[in-house]
């Protein structure tokens, strides 16, 4: 296989047309349907199911296209840096909500005083969402929840902190409580694909807890904010909740004989090529760990 088979499948895999691929190319027809051909034969596999004059691409196809993007996404990086070795190249960086709204400013502002002249761009989406945009080397680190498909990457623990359990002021429960009570309280969880949401329903799973999810949203502050008013009751970081509960405007409830504890990794790709910058990210994030 060459990069001329990847970048073609790439691109048919894009416009989900052998046809429009080819005019995009500037190519003839023929010759991408048999480079596509040729990859089927060579992995032995199908890549693409042409039902009623279209084109959907197979399981087998979606996986290979996280690779395809990879390697070329890196042939196309590393032939910049290499042409220039000590070219400062901008570091992209995913963190999910709960790290970016804790702890991500104070990284930032921390890594752009000691290397003032290194760009950094800064992704907050949930930790599904960020595995896949490293997986297709759209970002080169994650700072989220330990990766679903850990095989490919390189994950170091950065950070553990505690959940809260809250619910408003008013809210008509006690200071501590069962877990089975869940059973029997509204609950307000963030989106699926989120840590946070991850761990709760392993918990809740473990207790065999059916839960009564009445909100779920990308969004803490909302969260927060229907929290407040009495829609249930609430899990998130001790660090998130902390301006509610001093403000009175939620308070915490303890769950008898259970701490709930979440970790943040910091996560690249195994095949990732680190340039001079992304090393002094690496570096620094490891110096923060120690």
């Amino acid at each position: 296989m060459t990069l001329r088979h990847f970048r073609i499948f790439s691109e048919v895999c894009r416009l989900e047309s052998i046809t429009l691929a080819a005019e995009s190319m500037n190519m003839a027809q023929p010759a991408v349907s048999y480079a596509i051909k040729e990859m089927e034969n060579y992995y032995e596999t199908k890549l693409f199911e042409r039902m009623n004059r279209r084109l959907y691409i197979t399981e087998a196809g979606e996986q290979l296209l996280l690779y395809t993007d990879s390697i070329l996404a890196q042939f196309d990086e590393a032939r910049d840096v290499l042409r220039d070795k000590n070219a400062v190249t901008k570091v992209k960086i995913g963190t999910n909500v709960s790290y970016g709204i804790s702890w991500l400013p104070e990284l930032t502002a921390g890594f752009l005083k000691q290397y003032p002249e290194i760009p950094l761009y800064t992704l907050v989406e949930n930790s599904r969402q960020i595995e896949e945009k490293l997986l297709r080397n759209e970002l080169d680190f994650g700072i989220m929840d330990y990766p679903m498909h850990a095989e490919y990457f390189i994950t170091n623990l950065m950070k553990e902190e505690t959940m809260s359990v809250v619910c408003a002021e008013q809210y008509p429960l006690p200071s501590c409580i069962d877990i089975q009570k869940l059973q029997e309280i509204p609950l307000l969880l963030r989106e699926e694909g989120s840590g946070s949401r991850s761990l709760i329903e392993s918990l809740l799973n473990k207790y065999k807890i059916l839960p009564e999810i009445v909100m779920e949203s990308s969004s803490d502050r909302s969260l927060m904010e229907a929290c407040s008013q009495g829609r249930g009751v609430l899990f998130l970081t001790t660090a998130e909740v902390a301006p509610y509960i001093s403000s009175h405007r939620l308070r915490e409830i303890q769950i008898e004989g259970i701490e709930i504890n979440r970790a943040y990794y910091l996560v690249y790709h195994k095949s990732k090529f680190l340039t001079k910058s992304m090393k002094c990210f690496k570096n620094y994030m490891e110096q923060k760990e120690n």
